[in-house]
Parts: structure tokens; C-alpha cells; sequence
């Protein structure tokens, strides 16, 4: 019995989900569904993989039957993980060089530092939600950690402090609960 060594071997991260079904005349019936964790909405679209035979022809045959798909399945969301994670850090990336150009284009002139121009509170406005927004899907994505990295500062939005302190709050928790999950 050599089962989960075989399982182990597939070195693919996730979880797979078997469900076994014996027939009237005596076949099994395998549903194999191996997922890992995605915020592609498009993951769920990947249906399980059915096995069926004798138990003789399945002990003989279903990891060679598994092994290919379980790894395209992994190399995929792994993947699609992977574009959501750099499109969310290209936004971030995008955010931060347009704070710091509309930072430059709006300095005060001299001698007028008590008033912050018009544009430039519009533009910290729209930066502002436009980041609350992105942490918003994340957080939706069980992507707390990420969502923490996007957190704008209390400092630049000292009239949001509170929901800020708030979101954060909720954010490690999240957080530390999915790592909980994530030890078993």
C-alpha cells in the first residue's frame, strides 16, 4: 500500500478531492479533483477528472492516470496565481509613481505651503479609493497579506484613521486565520 507516497510524489501543492463510488455491478467509479488555492474565478471552471474499473484496474492505473492532469492543473493555478499577483503589484507599482508624479506637479510654491492645491486632493482622493477598492477584491481573494501591502498610510489620510485601523484589524486576522488553515 503505497497510496500517499504516491500522492506525495506528484509534488503538486493543493488539494485533491476523491470521491469513490461503488456500482451495482461492481466497478468503481473515481472522481478526482485536485485545486490549490487561486483568485481566478476561472479555477472553478476546471472539472474533476473520472476513473472508472475494476479495484484490480485502478490500483494498476490511476496514479499513471492522475499524475499528467494533477500537474497541469497545478502548473495552471499556479500560474493564474502568479498573473493575478503581478497584475495587483503592477497597480500598486502604477499608484506609487503616479503619488509621486502628482506629489512633484503639485508642490506649493513658495511662501504658499497652508493650502494644498485642488488637483492634488483629487488625486490623493482617487489614489485613496482606487487602493481600497484593490484591497477590497483582495481581501474578497483571501489575500490578506497583500492587501496589508496596499494599505494606505493613516498618516496620508489622517481623516480616514479609524477605517483605516479598522481595515487593517480585519485584514491580520484574515490573515492569521488562513495561515491556521493553511499548517493543516
Amino acid at each position: 500500500m503505497n497510496f500517499f507516497k504516491q500522492i506525495a510524489g506528484l509534488k503538486a501543492p493543493g488539494t485533491f478531492k476523491l470521491a469513490i463510488t461503488l456500482t451495482e455491478t461492481g466497478s468503481l467509479v473515481v472522481s478526482a479533483m485536485f485545486t490549490a488555492a487561486c483568485g481566478d474565478k476561472a479555477a472553478s471552471r476546471i472539472i474533476p477528472l473520472t476513473l472508472s474499473g475494476t479495484a484490480e484496474e485502478l490500483d494498476e492505473a490511476f496514479f499513471a492516470q492522475i499524475t499528467q492532469p494533477a500537474r497541469q492543473v497545478a502548473g495552471l493555478l499556479s500560474n493564474m496565481e502568479g498573473h493575478l499577483k503581478s497584475v495587483a503589484e503592477a497597480k500598486a507599482a502604477s499608484r506609487m509613481e503616479q503619488d509621486k508624479k502628482a506629489a512633484a506637479k503639485t508642490a506649493a510654491p513658495i511662501g504658499d505651503t497652508d493650502h494644498e492645491m485642488p488637483d492634488a486632493k483629487a488625486e490623493r482622493k482617487r489614489a485613496y479609493e482606487q487602493a481600497m477598492k484593490t484591497i477590497a477584491e483582495l481581501k474578497a481573494a483571501c489575500k490578506y497579506h497583500e492587501g496589508l501591502a496596499l494599505l494606505p498610510s493613516e498618516a496620508e489620510h489622517p481623516d480616514k484613521a479609524a477605517e483605516l485601523r479598522k481595515l487593517r484589524a480585519e485584514l491580520e486576522t484574515g490573515r492569521e486565520q488562513l495561515n491556521k488553515i493553511r499548517l493543516f
